[in-house]
């Protein structure tokens, strides 16, 4: 976790019970940053970062947008239609909303993954899908590709 100025990092990964009221405990280890903004995102995942994370994309993206520009309002209205706004419960547990929990098709439980600046929501399966199969790919390999699959 985050002291002082040192940045937060997300990582592992686990898996909780999603409750009747689309509560999930976050891990105790990533609860201390507060305030969490939630977003749909690729493969049918949630998006869970931090507001801090979520302001410094949104002020980079919005500083080179007109304000008079439709596209660009509405794009931003689209961005922010589907965003949700949460914090952690005295047990730990935030609360998807009906709209993000049946985009990501989440039911009984979640996978919370450590996407090291932010946290990615699936249903335990999809995930399972997603990562590699043999558990044999070393990190430095996973890290490396980041400069070069774009």
């Amino acid at each position: 976790m985050a002291t002082g100025n040192e940045p937060t990092f997300f990582l592992g990964e686990y898996e909780h019970t999603l409750d009747a009221q689309r509560r999930v405990a976050i891990p105790a280890g990533w609860r201390g940053c507060g305030r969490f903004i939630l977003l749909p995102g690729k493969d049918h995942s949630i998006q869970m970062m931090t507001v801090e994370t979520f302001r410094e994309m949104v002020l980079d993206k919005t500083k080179k947008l007109s304000l008079g520009n439709m596209e660009d309002a509405r794009n931003l209205a689209r961005l922010g239609s589907r965003a949700q706004e949460c914090v952690c419960d005295k047990q730990g547990r935030i609360q998807i909303s009906q709209q993000l929990a049946s985009y990501a098709n989440l039911r009984e439980k979640v996978a919370l993954v450590g996407s090291v600046s932010m946290i990615l929501l699936y249903p335990p399966e999809a995930w399972n899908l997603l990562r590699d199969g043999n558990g044999e790919e070393h990190c430095f390999d996973i890290f490396n590709r980041l400069d070069t699959e774009r």
